[in-house]
Protein backbone atom coordinates (compact mmCIF):
# COMPACT_ATOMS: atom_id res chain seq x y z
CA UNK A 1 0.00 0.00 0.00
CA UNK A 2 2.95 2.57 1.02
CA UNK A 3 4.25 1.57 -2.20
CA UNK A 4 1.51 2.80 -4.35
CA UNK A 5 0.70 5.97 -2.15
CA UNK A 6 4.51 6.57 -2.82
CA UNK A 7 4.21 5.68 -6.94
CA UNK A 8 1.21 8.06 -7.24
CA UNK A 9 3.02 10.81 -5.54
CA UNK A 10 5.64 10.77 -7.51
CA UNK A 11 3.09 10.75 -10.60
CA UNK A 12 1.66 13.67 -9.74
CA UNK A 13 4.77 15.38 -8.72
CA UNK A 14 6.04 14.42 -12.15
CA UNK A 15 2.68 15.90 -13.78
CA UNK A 16 2.76 19.18 -12.31
CA UNK A 17 6.33 19.87 -13.18
CA UNK A 18 5.74 18.73 -16.31
CA UNK A 19 3.06 21.35 -16.74
CA UNK A 20 4.84 24.09 -14.74
CA UNK A 21 7.92 23.62 -17.64
CA UNK A 22 5.97 23.61 -20.32
CA UNK A 23 6.02 26.36 -22.84
CA UNK A 24 2.81 29.24 -22.33
CA UNK A 25 1.75 29.67 -26.45
CA UNK A 26 -0.30 32.53 -27.49
CA UNK A 27 -2.93 31.95 -30.18
CA UNK A 28 -4.31 34.65 -32.10
CA UNK A 29 -7.45 33.55 -34.60
CA UNK A 30 -9.65 35.62 -36.68
CA UNK A 31 -11.36 35.73 -39.96
CA UNK A 32 -10.45 37.50 -43.56
CA UNK A 33 -13.51 39.13 -45.37
CA UNK A 34 -13.44 40.45 -48.62
CA UNK A 35 -14.80 44.13 -48.13
CA UNK A 36 -17.19 44.07 -51.04
CA UNK A 37 -18.51 40.56 -51.38
CA UNK A 38 -18.52 40.28 -47.24
CA UNK A 39 -17.80 36.88 -48.52
CA UNK A 40 -14.98 34.90 -46.18
CA UNK A 41 -11.26 34.51 -48.77
CA UNK A 42 -9.60 31.17 -48.54
CA UNK A 43 -5.83 30.54 -48.62
CA UNK A 44 -5.04 34.17 -47.63
CA UNK A 45 -1.45 34.35 -46.21
CA UNK A 46 -1.44 35.03 -42.31
CA UNK A 47 1.63 35.69 -40.64
CA UNK A 48 3.16 36.58 -37.04
CA UNK A 49 5.67 38.50 -37.36
CA UNK A 50 8.42 39.67 -34.76
CA UNK A 51 7.46 43.05 -33.82
CA UNK A 52 11.11 44.33 -33.15
CA UNK A 53 12.68 42.70 -36.22
CA UNK A 54 9.93 41.76 -38.70
CA UNK A 55 10.84 38.15 -38.84
CA UNK A 56 8.45 36.25 -39.46
CA UNK A 57 7.74 33.75 -36.65
CA UNK A 58 4.40 31.50 -37.84
CA UNK A 59 2.97 31.41 -41.24
CA UNK A 60 -0.40 29.93 -42.61
CA UNK A 61 -3.00 30.10 -44.56
CA UNK A 62 -7.05 31.00 -43.90
CA UNK A 63 -9.35 27.88 -44.39
CA UNK A 64 -12.28 27.82 -47.02
CA UNK A 65 -14.17 29.99 -44.64
CA UNK A 66 -11.75 32.72 -44.16
CA UNK A 67 -10.84 31.76 -40.20
CA UNK A 68 -6.89 31.32 -39.28
CA UNK A 69 -5.69 30.71 -36.00
CA UNK A 70 -1.73 30.91 -34.99
CA UNK A 71 0.03 29.93 -32.33
CA UNK A 72 3.58 31.13 -31.30
CA UNK A 73 5.37 31.53 -28.12
CA UNK A 74 4.42 34.23 -25.51
CA UNK A 75 5.62 37.06 -23.56
CA UNK A 76 6.64 38.66 -26.94
CA UNK A 77 5.55 41.72 -29.27
CA UNK A 78 3.94 40.46 -32.64
CA UNK A 79 2.71 42.44 -35.58
CA UNK A 80 -0.06 40.15 -37.75
CA UNK A 81 0.37 40.47 -41.50
CA UNK A 82 -2.39 39.42 -43.78
CA UNK A 83 -1.22 39.06 -47.83
CA UNK A 84 -3.45 37.99 -50.61
CA UNK A 85 -2.63 38.38 -54.61
CA UNK A 86 -4.80 41.65 -55.71
CA UNK A 87 -5.43 42.40 -51.95
CA UNK A 88 -4.09 45.51 -49.84
CA UNK A 89 -2.31 43.84 -47.08
CA UNK A 90 -3.49 44.41 -43.39
CA UNK A 91 -1.21 45.08 -40.69
CA UNK A 92 -2.57 44.46 -37.03
CA UNK A 93 -0.37 44.58 -33.83
CA UNK A 94 -0.91 42.49 -31.29
CA UNK A 95 -1.24 43.09 -27.90
CA UNK A 96 -2.84 42.23 -24.65
CA UNK A 97 -2.04 39.87 -21.62
CA UNK A 98 -4.64 37.24 -22.87
CA UNK A 99 -3.14 34.14 -24.71
CA UNK A 100 -6.07 33.83 -26.80
CA UNK A 101 -6.41 36.86 -29.08
CA UNK A 102 -9.39 37.14 -31.34
CA UNK A 103 -8.89 40.02 -33.49
CA UNK A 104 -12.45 38.99 -35.34
CA UNK A 105 -13.62 39.74 -39.47
CA UNK A 106 -10.33 41.58 -41.17
CA UNK A 107 -11.74 43.10 -44.31
CA UNK A 108 -9.49 43.00 -47.09
CA UNK A 109 -9.90 45.56 -50.40
CA UNK A 110 -8.59 44.43 -53.42
CA UNK A 111 -5.32 46.59 -55.18
CA UNK A 112 -4.40 47.20 -58.25
CA UNK A 113 -1.02 48.22 -56.90
CA UNK A 114 -0.27 45.34 -54.89
CA UNK A 115 2.92 44.80 -55.97
CA UNK A 116 4.33 48.11 -55.15
CA UNK A 117 3.44 47.19 -51.21
CA UNK A 118 5.90 47.19 -49.42
CA UNK A 119 4.59 44.62 -46.87
CA UNK A 120 4.91 42.04 -49.79
CA UNK A 121 8.77 42.27 -49.53
CA UNK A 122 8.49 40.69 -45.91
CA UNK A 123 5.83 38.23 -46.35
CA UNK A 124 5.16 36.81 -48.99
CA UNK A 125 1.86 35.05 -49.91
CA UNK A 126 2.16 31.37 -49.36
CA UNK A 127 -0.16 30.14 -51.91
CA UNK A 128 -0.39 31.26 -55.62
CA UNK A 129 -2.49 30.53 -58.42
CA UNK A 130 -2.60 30.01 -62.16
CA UNK A 131 -4.90 28.56 -64.34
CA UNK A 132 -3.75 24.64 -64.06
CA UNK A 133 -2.22 25.10 -60.70
CA UNK A 134 -1.61 26.38 -57.28
CA UNK A 135 1.77 26.70 -55.65
CA UNK A 136 2.75 26.83 -52.00
CA UNK A 137 5.87 28.83 -51.13
CA UNK A 138 7.71 26.50 -48.78
CA UNK A 139 10.85 28.91 -48.64
CA UNK A 140 8.45 31.87 -47.25
CA UNK A 141 7.31 29.49 -44.56
CA UNK A 142 9.35 29.76 -41.57
CA UNK A 143 8.12 26.24 -40.04
CA UNK A 144 10.26 24.56 -42.89
CA UNK A 145 13.66 24.86 -41.15
CA UNK A 146 12.18 22.83 -38.50
CA UNK A 147 9.84 20.39 -40.31
CA UNK A 148 10.31 17.39 -42.99
CA UNK A 149 9.21 17.39 -46.75
CA UNK A 150 5.92 15.15 -45.51
CA UNK A 151 4.88 17.93 -42.71
CA UNK A 152 4.44 20.76 -45.53
CA UNK A 153 2.46 18.62 -47.39
CA UNK A 154 -0.02 19.06 -44.90
CA UNK A 155 -0.33 22.52 -45.40
CA UNK A 156 -0.91 22.59 -48.77
CA UNK A 157 -4.15 23.23 -50.19
CA UNK A 158 -5.66 19.90 -51.81
CA UNK A 159 -3.47 17.67 -50.40
CA UNK A 160 -4.20 15.57 -47.06
CA UNK A 161 -1.90 13.80 -44.98
CA UNK A 162 -3.62 10.63 -43.22
CA UNK A 163 -2.48 9.30 -39.82
CA UNK A 164 -1.02 6.81 -41.87
CA UNK A 165 1.15 9.23 -43.74
CA UNK A 166 -0.80 8.33 -46.83
CA UNK A 167 -0.76 11.21 -49.42
CA UNK A 168 -4.24 12.36 -50.83
CA UNK A 169 -4.57 14.62 -53.86
CA UNK A 170 -8.18 15.66 -53.84
CA UNK A 171 -9.29 13.16 -51.59
CA UNK A 172 -7.87 10.67 -54.42
CA UNK A 173 -4.41 8.20 -54.32
CA UNK A 174 -3.73 8.67 -58.25
CA UNK A 175 -1.69 11.24 -58.85
CA UNK A 176 2.12 11.40 -59.83
CA UNK A 177 5.04 13.38 -57.58
CA UNK A 178 7.40 14.50 -59.72
CA UNK A 179 10.95 16.41 -58.58
CA UNK A 180 11.34 19.60 -60.32
CA UNK A 181 9.42 17.58 -63.28
CA UNK A 182 10.64 14.29 -63.43
CA UNK A 183 9.71 11.77 -62.33
CA UNK A 184 11.24 9.09 -59.95
CA UNK A 185 10.80 5.30 -59.13
CA UNK A 186 11.70 5.60 -55.52
CA UNK A 187 9.10 8.43 -54.90
CA UNK A 188 6.60 6.45 -57.17
CA UNK A 189 6.94 3.54 -54.92
CA UNK A 190 6.96 4.77 -51.29
CA UNK A 191 6.49 8.89 -51.21
CA UNK A 192 5.74 9.10 -47.61
CA UNK A 193 8.90 7.61 -46.70
CA UNK A 194 11.33 9.75 -49.35
CA UNK A 195 9.39 12.72 -47.92
CA UNK A 196 9.54 11.92 -44.49
CA UNK A 197 13.69 11.74 -44.98
CA UNK A 198 13.62 15.13 -46.62
CA UNK A 199 14.44 18.55 -44.90
CA UNK A 200 11.92 21.04 -45.70
CA UNK A 201 14.68 23.51 -45.82
CA UNK A 202 15.36 21.60 -49.21
CA UNK A 203 12.35 22.34 -50.81
CA UNK A 204 11.54 26.03 -52.89
CA UNK A 205 7.53 25.35 -53.13
CA UNK A 206 4.92 22.78 -53.80
CA UNK A 207 3.03 22.90 -57.07
CA UNK A 208 -0.07 20.82 -57.28
CA UNK A 209 -1.52 20.77 -60.99
CA UNK A 210 -5.32 20.07 -61.36
CA UNK A 211 -5.00 19.64 -64.97
CA UNK A 212 -2.23 17.27 -66.36
CA UNK A 213 -0.38 17.16 -69.37
CA UNK A 214 -1.82 15.36 -72.38
CA UNK A 215 0.88 12.50 -72.15
CA UNK A 216 -0.79 12.01 -68.96
CA UNK A 217 -4.50 11.98 -70.24
CA UNK A 218 -5.02 8.29 -70.06
CA UNK A 219 -3.62 7.80 -66.92
CA UNK A 220 -7.08 9.82 -65.59
CA UNK A 221 -5.21 11.02 -62.92
CA UNK A 222 -6.41 13.03 -59.95
CA UNK A 223 -3.38 15.30 -60.70
CA UNK A 224 0.48 15.77 -60.40
CA UNK A 225 2.42 17.34 -57.32
CA UNK A 226 5.65 18.65 -58.28
CA UNK A 227 8.01 19.47 -55.94
CA UNK A 228 10.95 22.18 -56.66
CA UNK A 229 13.68 21.66 -54.85
CA UNK A 230 16.72 23.77 -54.17
CA UNK A 231 19.34 23.21 -57.34
CA UNK A 232 22.58 22.12 -54.84
CA UNK A 233 20.34 19.70 -53.42
CA UNK A 234 18.39 18.79 -56.59
CA UNK A 235 22.08 17.11 -58.14
CA UNK A 236 22.54 15.31 -54.90
CA UNK A 237 19.23 14.13 -53.99
CA UNK A 238 18.22 12.65 -57.67
CA UNK A 239 21.88 10.79 -57.03
CA UNK A 240 20.89 9.73 -54.15
CA UNK A 241 17.59 7.91 -55.20
CA UNK A 242 19.28 6.29 -58.20
CA UNK A 243 21.61 5.20 -55.93
CA UNK A 244 19.01 3.37 -53.76
CA UNK A 245 16.91 2.03 -56.32
CA UNK A 246 19.19 0.33 -58.49
CA UNK A 247 20.78 -1.49 -55.39
CA UNK A 248 17.43 -2.50 -53.83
Amino acid sequence: MKAFLFLLLFISISFLSAAQNAPINLTVKGIAIDSVSKQPLGYVTVALQDAKTNTPVKSNLTKDNGSFELKAPAGKSYTLVLAFVGYQSKILPITGANNTIDVGKIIMQASTSQLKDVVITAVKPLMTQEVDRISYNVAADPESKSVTALDMMRKVPLLTVDANDNIQLKGSGNYKILINGKESALLAKNPSDVLRSMPGTNIVKIEVITTPPAKYDAEGLAGIINIITTKNIDEGYNIGINTRYNTA
